[in-house]
């Protein structure tokens, strides 16, 4: 068989024959190459899913794993942790977009559309491998991680570009605008390819462009996304209509929300395992549970259940990022939070058993450094998960406490004394309390070198920047919800759909305005160890959820 003849059965279009439509159950076998293309009565046409296939499901997954593991190793506790969370997510998740607009538009199963799939999770896997050493600056000991970061993504950018290039070849005899609109596609990923193999080299150099080279990454995600936007407008036969993109971003924002599911089972698990339900953590656990199903229903409330206009479609998808941003740091900052009540109850706990024991008529020592002890083992505090200095510390404090009188008269050297060791008591419980729970300072620091007011400090302010960024993201998050409302257009009846974004873009207002509280510590102190910081934004979701009502928005 001459070679022409062979690549042009992979050309040709598929048709649908009477025997097909007749048994459409029937299994012809994994062709080694599809076409897009299939051809019918009416001329020819892309092949559409009506879903999302499970090829498709599984890609997801292995973007939900990686954020899962960057998340695990990235406390976001500080500007620059929450500058380098947001930066990594972009790199995945834009990545993640280009193949699912290729997907929804081309894919078809084959074993060449398999050995590409296999590719594309390799290169998920190898974000992962690169993200445990990932920040905002790039400096000698992290630069192999921005190295290999910028090599996978000229990976992933060649690989999509042999995708469409492969794709023109069966356009090009039976849909030719369509195929010059995909071979301008795949000259932008092979131009970005370039880009992205000489961004190797500029993180190798030395010089002061080194540590902030990474943005260009930015600059090219927003070029590929505008640009294969742009085609898809400028060349409709390539554009996203009968696509389910909208089922896609529906599908990973679920995902995405099932990370909050496993974020409750982790405050469960840290909270209600030492001494059992209580009903403060049931309280705790409430609000989390409750936001996460609000934000669940809220979405999915607004998503379009109809084919949207190219530009409003577009809109949809690219929105996304951003709500699927303040998502993560939304669900982590109430987990933050919850945890945070938990450790300031227990706390509460340890003040009042250090002031029950000089109340008259005071226990003897012996029976008050038990009653310490005793308050200080219900917490059932982890000390071997890294807080094994701490745990040497409340010893040896206790045993200090056994042969001191615990309660001196003022102005005396051992009142002196007795106010120092409760103070480290209370600061080292503090610190072992926030280690089990996995919430750590920006900075590893040396407790004994502190006192127990610089302590409470430096965890005072990290939780001050967790509220800042809860309620930023929280007022991002409603905004958003209302942006998705207009473009969606549920609602038939305009005054209702008008009120309801109205009423969406005022509680995005009243949610910022609570960052304010931060600027007076004492309101801040009282409202962060209150448990209603955790339905603030359940009372806005159940705000935003009555002036949108089901009843209408499905009709």
């Amino acid at each position: 068989m001459a070679p022409s003849r062979f690549f042009s059965i992979f050309r040709q279009p598929y048709r649908v024959s009477n025997q097909e439509k007749q048994s459409p159950s029937r299994y012809h076998g994994l062709p080694w190459i599809a076409s897009p293309v299939s051809q019918a009565e009416d001329g020819f046409h892309f092949y559409r899913h009506s879903d999302a296939t499970p090829m498709e499901l599984f890609f997801d997954l292995f973007f939900v794993a990686n954020l899962s593991t960057f998340t695990a190793t990235h406390q976001i506790n500080n500007v620059h942790a929450l500058c380098a969370y947001i930066e990594f997510l972009g790199v995945i998740w834009f990545t993640w977009l280009q193949v699912t607009l290729f997907d929804v538009r081309f894919a078809r199963d084959s074993v060449f559309e398999r050995g590409c799939k296999a590719i594309q999770l390799g290169a998920m896997v190898g974000f992962a491998s690169a993200g445990s050493r990932f920040s905002t600056t790039v400096r000698e000991e992290n630069a192999w991680a921005f190295q290999s970061l910028t090599l996978i993504l000229a990976g992933s950018r060649a690989l999509l570009a042999i995708q469409y290039t492969v794709n023109v070849s069966f356009l090009r005899h039976s849909m030719r605008p369509a195929a010059r609109g995909v071979a301008y596609t795949a000259l932008v990923f092979w131009a970005a390819t370039l880009f992205y193999v000489a961004m190797y080299f500029a993180f190798s150099g030395r010089n002061g462009l080194r540590a902030r080279v990474w943005s260009v990454w930015f600059v090219l995600f927003g070029v590929e996304m505008w640009t294969v936007t742009w085609l898809s407008l400028a060349y409709p036969d390539i554009g996203f209509k009968d696509t389910h993109l909208n089922t896609r971003m529906g599908l990973l924002t679920l995902i995405i929300i099932g990370e909050g599911v496993i974020a409750i089972t982790r405050i469960v698990n840290k909270t209600v395992r030492p001494g059992g339900w209580t009903k403060w953590s049931f309280v705790h656990i409430l609000g989390v549970t409750t936001n996460v199903y609000l934000i669940w229903q809220g979405y999915f409330d607004i998503s379009p259940r109809h084919q949207l206009g190219k530009v409003k479609q577009q809109l949809w998808a690219q929105l996304h990022f951003p709500f699927h941003v303040v998502l993560i740091l939304l669900l982590e900052g109430s987990q933050i939070l919850a945890l945070t009540l938990d450790v300031t109850l227990k706390l509460r706990y340890l003040g009042e058993t250090l002031l029950f024991v000089c109340e008259k008529p005071r226990p003897s020592t012996a029976r008050a450094v038990a009653l310490i002890r005793s308050t200080i083992d219900d917490m059932e505090i982890p000390f071997s998960r890294g807080a094994t200095q701490e745990w040497a510390a409340i010893s040896s404090l206790l045993e200090a406490l056994a042969v001191q009188p615990l309660c001196p008269d003022r102005e005396t050297f051992d009142y002196e004394y007795t106010a120092d060791l409760f103070n480290d008591l209370t600061g080292n419980v503090t610190a072992a309390l926030f280690s089990s729970m996995e919430i750590l300072p920006s900075k590893k620091v040396d407790i004994s070198l502190l006192t127990n007011q610089q302590l409470l400090e430096m965890y005072m302010k990290l939780l001050a920047f967790v509220y800042i960024y809860f309620f930023v993201v929280a007022s991002v998050s409603m905004g958003l919800l209302a942006a998705f409302q207009v473009l969606s257009r549920r609602h038939e009846i305009h005054f209702h759909r008008n009120v309801s974004m109205t009423v969406r873009t005022i509680l995005a207002i009243s949610l910022a305005s609570l960052v304010s509280f931060a600027s007076y510590f004492p309101l801040a102190y009282s409202f962060m160890t209150s448990p209603i910081i955790l339905y603030a934004f359940t009372l806005t979701l159940l705000c935003g959820k009555f002036s949108f009502p089901a009843s209408v928005s499905d009709h």
